[in-house]
């Protein structure tokens, strides 16, 4: 039996296990996507704007972060992704890369990146846009001028409970605790219900706190500060938004009040110790779908553990 169908490529139908030209139609597009993506990461290569967003060679970064993605979530060619803070692209073209979802939309508070990627990757991607959206951040506030924004209240209406895929690299690792809880909401407003968003960030737990204080983490913070009774960590008194860290309690607590429960967690290897492949810890959490009638519910037996000693006696 054959596994191969009909399809319709350019408004063609195609045998794929007689016409030989649909070998050469898909290779073909193929390759130019690959040749434009190429193209996109070169010049990301050369603008300062990839130090912004942290350096290192954007493919490379790009590549992890979407190697991240559709390890820890369900990414289909149906999905409708958002790429919280999205800088210059660099995780998106890499997901792109892999295989197009339906929809994707980044989303940054700088003006300049999203000009690079109105510029350099929506014009070649159809279903991929941008939205400039309004936020301030201690740490990218140089960065923004006085350009128009979008106003949060329309993006949520905009795309309310729209997303079932959402990530947000190097964003969670920037912002200090009211910003967290506020951003996690606008998160939610957007996701639909049952839908992932992944996010980075720096957990403190009984390992981590303990190779904070031993100076083993890969990171100095020589000039750390535990506030809010310890429930945070700024890695750099004078910069507290270089380097923040939240109490795994506490990030629990700050998901739920956003709407969002906890479903992943992959810790990173700035802890120190050999723990971790990721530089960030990896959160996955989840809008959780309706609650449905009990009548719904398959209800798995709790083992009688009375009547399997009596049972077990009898046999004896």
């Amino acid at each position: 039996m054959s596994c191969f169908c009909n399809i319709s490529v350019c408004g063609r139908k195609i045998d794929f296990e007689n016409d030989a030209v649909v070998l050469f139609v898909i290779a073909e597009v193929y390759m130019g996507d690959i040749s434009v993506i190429s193209a996109i990461f070169e010049k990301m290569r050369s603008t300062e704007m990839n130090d912004w967003v942290g350096g290192s060679d954007p493919e490379a970064v790009g590549d992890a972060s979407a190697d991240i993605i559709r390890r820890m979530m369900p990414v289909s060619s149906e999905s409708r992704v958002l790429d919280f803070g999205c800088g210059i692209g660099r995780g998106m073209l890499s997901l792109l890369r892999g295989g197009a979802p339906a929809k994707v939309v980044g989303m940054d508070i700088m003006p300049p990146v999203i000009s690079f990627c109105q510029e350099n990757i929506a014009p070649h991607f159809p279903g991929v846009s941008f939205d400039l959206i309004e936020g301030a951040n201690d740490h990218y506030d140089q960065f923004i001028g006085d350009q128009f924004r979008k106003p949060l209240t329309q993006i949520k209406q905009d795309y309310k409970n729209y997303f079932n895929i959402a990530y947000a690299f190097s964003v969670f690792t920037h912002i200090d605790r009211k910003d967290f809880v506020d951003l996690l909401k606008l998160v939610e407003a957007m996701l639909a219900p049952g839908g992932y968003f992944l996010f980075t960030c720096f957990t403190l737990t009984e390992f981590s706190r303990k190779m904070i204080d031993h100076r083993q983490t890969i990171f100095p913070l020589a000039d750390k500060a535990y506030v809010d009774n310890g429930e945070v960590l700024w890695g750099e008194k004078s910069d507290p938004l270089a380097f923040i860290a939240f109490d795994k309690q506490l990030l629990e607590n700050m998901a739920w009040e956003a709407g969002l429960a906890i479903m992943k967690v992959e810790y990173g290897c700035w802890m120190g110790g050999n723990i971790g492949s990721s530089l960030h810890d990896l959160i996955v959490v989840r809008k959780p779908l309706p609650m449905v009638g009990q009548e719904e519910i398959v209800f798995t037996p709790v083992l009688d553990r009375n009547n399997l000693s009596s049972q077990s006696r009898s046999i004896s």
